[in-house]
Parts: structure tokens; C-alpha cells; sequence
């Protein structure tokens, strides 16, 4: 009785990874083939003091990276992702 048991509980935990493997690939491939539509904003506002400028940009895994100079603060590097559409964090370097 207990290697029915047993077996009972093997096959649901496979059944249930099965199906949730399944549902997972499903929901993958429906992202990748479903490019994103939301509306991408005129106007960002980063923040800045008054006198700031970009020195360099870069982006990476939808996150740009934007340093920053001038204003009178340290030279900051600004993380701003780009499918939230808002600003991260600011990471000043000394």
C-alpha cells in the first residue's frame, strides 16, 4: 500500500511541474511575440539641480544609464528604466 502511495505522489508532483513548465513556456512565448504597446512618454524629468548636464549615456537590460555632471553636486550616475518609465536610483561618484 505504501509504494502506491508513493507512486500516487510521484505522479501528481510530476503532473503539476508539468503543467506548470507548460504554462510557463506559453506565457514566454506570448511576451516575446507580443512587443510591448504602452506609450512612451514626450517628456522625462530626471531631477536635476539647475546646471546639470549628460556627459554619457548607455543602456543595458531596459535601464539607461545616464551620467550626470555639473549642477553643483559630484559627477552621479542616474538609473532610469526604461519600460517603468522612472528614475531608479542615483549613484553619486566621489
Amino acid at each position: 500500500m505504501d509504494k502506491l502511495k508513493l507512486i500516487k505522489t510521484a505522479v501528481f508532483i510530476l503532473t503539476f511541474l508539468l503543467i506548470f513548465g507548460t504554462l510557463s513556456l506559453l506565457g514566454l512565448f506570448f511576451k516575446k511575440t507580443h512587443p510591448d504597446t504602452s506609450e512612451i512618454p514626450q517628456q522625462i524629468s530626471l531631477k536635476q539641480p539647475v546646471g546639470s548636464y549628460v556627459k554619457e549615456m548607455q543602456v543595458s537590460n531596459d535601464k539607461l544609464y545616464i551620467l550626470t555632471v555639473g549642477g553643483g553636486l559630484e559627477d552621479r550616475v542616474v538609473i532610469y528604466d526604461t519600460t517603468a518609465h522612472t528614475v531608479l536610483t542615483t549613484i553619486k561618484i566621489n
